[in-house]
C-alpha cells in the first residue's frame, strides 16, 4: 500500500462521505433508476434536499427555468450533474466539525469555491460540455492540504511555512517532510470515498497535466491554470490563452480572458459558498430559516 494511502486510511471516521452519496453511486449504476428514485434517496437528507432546490434555482448554475420541488430540481440538474453537486455539498460537510484551530473552515473552503468557479468559467469560456464538473474538480483541487492539516497540522504547517521562506514549491518540500504531496493525498483521499476515475487522476496530475493519462489530459490542464490563476496571475496572463489553444484546440479565447474570470469570482464566491456549506455555520440564516 502507498504511504498516502495508509495515511488516508486512519482518518477514515473523521472524513467520510456520508451514506447518501455511496447511495447515489450505486443508483446511478442502474440503468433502470428512474428520477423518483434519486428523489426517495435525497429527500430522506432534509439540508440536501433543500441545498439541491436552492442550486437549481440559482443564477451561478445556469439552469434554464425554476423548479418548485425536489423532483422539479434534479430533472432539472440530470443525474450526471446532480452526482457532482451532491458531491460539492456533502465534502464540505465532511470537514465541518474538524477544530477551528485545526482547519480553518470559512478560508480553505472559500479558497475551494473560488477555484471551483475559476475551474468552471475556464471550462465555460471554452464550451466544454458538463461545466459544474469543472466546479467540483476545482473544488476539490487542495482537499489533500485538508486531509493533512487533520492529521498532522504541525508538520503540514512547517512545510507550508518552509515553501513560502524558501520560494520553493509545496508539493516538493511535503514529499521531503511526508514521503508524499498534497496532490497524491487528495487522490487517494478520493479514491477511499470511491469517486471516478476523473477526479482521483485529475486531482493527482494537476501540477504536472503532461503526466495525465490522454483522456483525462484536457481537464486536468484546466485545473493546472486554475491553480495557477489561483497562486500566481501574472503566470496565468501570459500563458493561459496559449495552453488552451494547443492543447484544448479552443480558439475563440475573449482578449479580455482574465477580467472576464475575475468578474465571475468576485460576483458569485460569496454566495456559492452560502450555498453550498452546512446551514448551521452561520448559526440558521435567514433562508434557511425561511426554507426548513
Amino acid at each position: 500500500m502507498k504511504v498516502e494511502h495508509e495515511f488516508i486510511c486512519d482518518l477514515a471516521e473523521k472524513i467520510s462521505m456520508p451514506d447518501v452519496y455511496l447511495e447515489i453511486r450505486s443508483l446511478m449504476e442502474n440503468p433502470g433508476a428512474k428520477i423518483g428514485d434519486y428523489v426517495d434517496l435525497v429527500q430522506a437528507d432534509s439540508i440536501l434536499a433543500i441545498r439541491i432546490i436552492r442550486i437549481a434555482n440559482s443564477k451561478f448554475f445556469g439552469f434554464n427555468r425554476k423548479a418548485d420541488d425536489l423532483y422539479d430540481a434534479i430533472s432539472l440538474i440530470g443525474v450526471i450533474q446532480l452526482h457532482d453537486l451532491i458531491l460539492c455539498s456533502l465534502c464540505m460537510r465532511t470537514f465541518y466539525n474538524i477544530p477551528e484551530q485545526v482547519l480553518n473552515y470559512k478560508s480553505f473552503w472559500l479558497h475551494g469555491v473560488k477555484c471551483g468557479i475559476v475551474s468552471r468559467s475556464i471550462a465555460t469560456i471554452c464550451r466544454l460540455p458538463a461545466c459544474n464538473r469543472y466546479f467540483a474538480l476545482g473544488l476539490l483541487l487542495e482537499i489533500g492540504h485538508a486531509a493533512m492539516f487533520v492529521k498532522t497540522p504541525e508538520l503540514a504547517l512547517t512545510a507550508l511555512l518552509e515553501s513560502q521562506e524558501q520560494k520553493r514549491p509545496i508539493d516538493k518540500v511535503e514529499r521531503e517532510y511526508f514521503g508524499f504531496d498534497y496532490c497524491q493525498l487528495g487522490s487517494a483521499l478520493l479514491h477511499q470515498w470511491h469517486l471516478p476515475e476523473v477526479y482521483t487522476h485529475s486531482i493527482e496530475h494537476h501540477l504536472y497535466p503532461e503526466q495525465a493519462k490522454k483522456l483525462f489530459q484536457g481537464g486536468t490542464i484546466i485545473l493546472n491554470l486554475v491553480h495557477q490563476f489561483c497562486e500566481d496571475p501574472d503566470y496565468f496572463n501570459r500563458h493561459a490563452s496559449h495552453m488552451l489553444v494547443s492543447h484544448q484546440q479552443r480558439a475563440a479565447i475573449p482578449d479580455n480572458f482574465e477580467k472576464v474570470i475575475v468578474a465571475e469570482v468576485a460576483n458569485n464566491v460569496d454566495h456559492v459558498f452560502e450555498m453550498l456549506c452546512p446551514p448551521n455555520f452561520y448559526s440558521m440564516s435567514p433562508m434557511d430559516s425561511m426554507e426548513a
